[in-house]
């Protein structure tokens, strides 16, 4: 691909017109199916786990780890496909937790209505921050991503914001008895077994749209954007705005697990957007492998166990850090790219002795 080459001659070149099933978008029918079909095995099969759960506390500790899969899924999203690092989007997730709260607790609206605004306050404020930070990379995104974070977290403990946000105490979320979501009261709410539903759809959900967007032209732009920026420039991209898109759906997709969280917690607190819940979901990426889509909800579901574990030992930064090392040393692609690579290098010697 050299200079003079322009953007639709790129694009045809990453996706065949005659194979896709839409000229903008750059997905084939097959791929549509097997994608839908996955998912909706997936899908049956996690609607189980209720039923095979031990006890509410491993079921509590699944809710936990799938809501935070989902801030890490969002901060994958932008790892994987822009090489972007961000340590900012506990704004989106905690935005939008506060927002449901404040429209539930000074408003009184009701928990749809209430979910349905925080989302968009959330996805609103990806917008916002993504149009500031985007144009920087590196050390640079990752930089103002977290001061822009942390300035979202000290507007919510001002002692002038007290009587919207709870300042230091946090926020209680009430729902009246007769108000429901999706037809649940609030004890269904804060119940991890009842709850599964609405949590597990989700994960699958955004986990299919984002598998879609990162096999589509559109995706295949953000790939050529990570490699060599400048070069797509020179081939008539726009580079601005497929990252600023990027942004704001990783964004989304954090502000949907805020949502979440609050409608089972019931309570918000500045916790929610600290940096220590920035460098859980960092964490979570980290061991889990940002390679791949699953990495994040391996990582975030093995991060939420090993923190219990951890927990009750007294030694619960020592232990993690150890891990978060050992990871990094031995298992660079993180557990989900550990084992890809140890399936082909099993599938390479297998290979060699059919050979012999």
């Amino acid at each position: 691909m050299d200079a003079t080459t322009t953007e639709p001659e790129v694009v045809a070149a990453v996706v065949p017109e005659s194979r896709a099933t839409a000229p903008g978008i750059g997905l084939t029918r097959g791929l549509l199916a097997r994608g839908a079909a996955v998912a909706f095995v997936t899908l049956l099969a996690g609607l189980a786990v209720p039923y095979l759960a031990p006890d509410r506390y491993v079921m509590g500790l699944l809710l936990d780890g799938i809501i935070l899969s989902l801030l890490a899924l969002g901060v994958g999203f932008l790892a994987r496909h822009l090489g972007l690092i961000s340590l900012g989007h506990t704004a989106f997730f905690g935005g939008a937790a506060y927002a449901l709260a404040i429209a539930t607790a000074q408003w009184g609206w009701g928990p749809l209505p209430a979910a349905v605004f925080g989302f968009a306050v959330g996805t609103a404020l990806a917008a916002l921050m993504g149009f500031l930070v985007v144009r920087a990379s590196g050390m640079g995104f990752l930089m103002l991503t977290l001061a822009l974070g942390q300035a979202l977290y000290q507007l919510c403990v001002q002692t002038s914001a007290r009587p919207y946000t709870g300042a230091y105490d946090g926020l209680q979320v009430p729902y009246g008895s007769t108000e429901t979501f999706l037809g649940m009261r609030s004890d269904d709410l804060m119940n991890a077994a009842s709850f599964w539903p609405v949590v597990w759809v989700s994960l699958i959900v955004v986990s299919l749209v984002l598998w879609l967007i990162g096999r589509a032209r559109f995706g295949a732009i953000l790939h050529g954007v990570r490699d060599n920026e400048e070069r797509m420039r020179f081939s008539g991209f726009n580079t601005f705005l497929p990252r600023f898109a990027a942004f704001v759906v990783s964004g989304a997709v954090a502000s949907l697990g805020g949502v979440l969280f609050t409608l089972n917690a019931s309570y918000v607190s500045p916790d929610l957007l600290s940096f220590l819940n920035a460098g859980d979901s960092l964490i979570a990426v980290i061991v889990g492998g940002f390679g791949t889509l699953i990495g994040p909800i391996a990582g975030a579901l093995l991060f939420v166990y090993a923190q219990a574990k951890f927990n009750t030992s007294g030694n619960l930064g020592l232990f993690t850090g150890i891990a978060l090392v050992l990871v990094l040393v031995f298992l660079r692609g993180g557990v989900t790219g550990g084992i890809v690579l140890l399936s082909a290098r099993i599938r390479s010697a297998l290979r060699k002795r059919g050979r012999r």
